[in-house]
């Protein structure tokens, strides 16, 4: 089961940082020889999202963070049926 929102780590390494926002979105940041790596985490309606960048920026992540909702079973089966995904486990 999730927890009501994402949390930091205790413990991180020493090239990342980690917050959570006050709309429940948690973000890491890993900095590395020539660039860092951003990941948000977010809730949705009981499923955990995540989107890792080492091009996008945060506000582009945020974007499509936004743009993302759980498919009912309906929309499940139909993309499934068309081979836009597929289930993995």
């Amino acid at each position: 089961m999730l927890s009501p929102a994402p949390r930091c780590p205790e413990l991180v390494e020493k090239d990342v940082s980690c917050t959570v926002d006050a709309h429940g979105t948690m973000r890491m940041v890993r900095t590395f020889p020539g660039g860092r790596a951003v990941t948000l985490t977010r809730h949705l309606q009981g499923a955990e999202a995540e989107v890792t960048s080492q091009t996008l920026g945060e506000p582009a992540l945020r974007r499509l963070l936004d743009t993302l909702h759980p498919l009912s079973g309906t929309e499940l089966a139909q993309l499934m049926r068309e081979k836009k995904i597929d289930r993995r486990l």
